[in-house]
């Protein structure tokens, strides 16, 4: 298999009249820290960070929820990643941004990741005001305000985790009752702020509503509220 026919997805969609600035600036920082992007990942964040430009405001998320499905854990982390290190040191927009996995030991790779990616660069170190690392509270706290907050999922809702950009990796495992109380609360930041619900994920399970959803409306390649990457087979 060729190198160009792995950049293509099975399923793309990003709403009409995207701009895919964000995503140079993810991949530029990307490089920065070590981890220089492929063209899929390229792709995959001109995704992830669409923005769109609305008549007197800011540049903006081009879709509320923006999703990645595809098979290897280094490809959709990799990219969840590099969109939040651009949240956090490019855009900075965002005050509070939640990192959420169904294991415990995933949530904690991703705190360890970041940790690294973050330290081993002195531009990005030198940002850092403090790390907390018990288990009751993973979290990376910048001098400008904005925090990224480590947390596994539970099944009794999604209220916790609400923040200016939520991340949820392992997306197989979402469950209709968290999606319930998570996205109108992360809906309602929508008035004045610019909130964005990430999920990356492999291919489902047979009991994998969530995610089904979210595949069958990136397939319909007409939802204005989503961005999707996918990468499957036929």
């Amino acid at each position: 298999m060729t190198a160009d026919l792995l950049t293509q997805p099975a399923v793309m969609w990003v709403p009409p009249g995207s701009t895919m600035s964000a995503a140079s600036e993810a991949a530029d920082l990307a490089c920065a820290v070590g981890q220089p992007p492929f063209p899929e990942q390229r792709l995959a964040l001109e995704v992830l960070l669409a923005e769109v430009r609305q008549p007197g405001r800011p540049l903006r998320w081009a879709a509320f929820e923006a999703a990645i499905v595809c098979g290897r854990q280094n490809m959709k982390t990799w990219c969840l990643q590099m969109s939040v290190l651009h949240d956090l040191f490019v855009r900075q927009d965002a005050r509070r941004i939640v990192w959420t996995a169904h294991r415990f030991k995933t949530t904690q790779s991703a705190f360890e990741d970041f940790v690294h990616l973050i330290e081993a660069n002195e531009l990005l170190g030198k940002q850092v005001l403090k790390v907390r690392t018990s288990n009751a509270d993973k979290s990376i706290h910048l001098r400008s305000g904005a925090r990224l907050d480590f947390l596994a999922r539970t099944s009794g809702g999604g209220r916790g985790l609400t923040g200016d950009v939520v991340v949820l990796d392992e997306a197989l495992f979402l469950s209709a009752a968290m999606m319930g109380s998570l996205i109108p609360t992360m809906s309602a930041r929508s008035v004045d702020g610019n909130p964005q619900v990430r999920y990356g994920s492999s291919a489902g399970l047979l009991d994998s509503e969530v995610l089904r959803g979210l595949r069958d409306r990136g397939r319909a390649l007409n939802d204005p509220t989503l961005a999707y990457v996918e990468w499957s087979v036929p």
